[in-house]
């Protein structure tokens, strides 16, 4: 059996990363640490281009067939030039249960890949079953993309570091907020403290619980570490 060249792109990756992340982060119906399942969509002629992917609804721990040939038939309708060209799954090994997955994906939309992400280390490796020896051969790949794709990961690239910016500007601003008030309040003690005033012993009282509770802000929020 001859191997096809295989080709991913960022997006492909990034919604098998993000599938993966979501269950883990309780983002999902799914209890953590299950495995995600999806399809893989993209153009097969001299080379499997692997484009994009879309995560399974799975039934006892398998993909739900009949959903995927809805998600197919919908991918179709939008991208009539894609076709299911394999399907992914999240984990470290290959095990049994994989065979048997890999036969319905595989009977369903004539494909033989099989892409498995490893949370781990996040590799991607793509197999390849054999029916002659009965396992998963793993294939070489390229990594690709196109002019869209990589104005939509500067944009994201950029967005992130815009959005860092703003979160440091922001807690810089709080810590900056909380030592003038402590300030101010150090000021109003000790002119209290040097002169008479009637209740003086209430306002005392007052602003001491107020410089307690500022202290508490600062440390929650770190202050010591950003101001170093």
């Amino acid at each position: 059996m001859s191997s096809p060249q295989i080709s991913l792109h960022p997006l492909l990756i990034l919604t098998i990363s993000d599938s993966h992340a979501r269950i883990e982060l309780g983002s999902s119906l799914l209890p953590p640490s299950t495995p995600s399942y999806g399809l893989i969509f993209g153009t097969s002629t001299s080379t499997l281009d692997c484009i994009d992917g879309q995560e399974c609804v799975t039934v006892k721990g398998e993909i739900d067939v009949e959903k995927a040939k809805v998600q197919s038939d919908l991918m179709k309708a939008v991208f009539p030039d894609r076709e299911v060209v394999g399907w992914f799954k999240s984990g470290e090994e290959v095990v049994k249960e994989d065979f048997i997955q890999h036969s319905k994906i595989s009977s369903l939309f004539s494909t033989n890949l099989f892409l498995l992400y490893s949370p781990l280390t996040s590799l991607l490796t793509p197999l390849q079953f054999s029916p002659s020896t009965k396992t998963f051969t793993p294939l070489p790949f390229t990594l690709t993309t196109t002019r869209p794709e990589k104005v939509a990961l500067e944009s994201v690239e950029r967005l992130q570091v815009v959005d860092e910016s703003s979160r440091l500007k922001g807690a810089n601003d709080l810590v900056l907020g909380l030592e003038g008030m402590e300030e101010r309040v150090g000021m109003l003690r000790e002119y209290l403290e040097g002169g008479r005033t009637e209740l003086k012993d209430d306002i005392m009282g007052v602003l001491q619980s107020f410089q307690i509770h500022l202290k508490e802000e600062k440390e929650e929020n770190g202050v010591e570490d950003l101001v170093a």
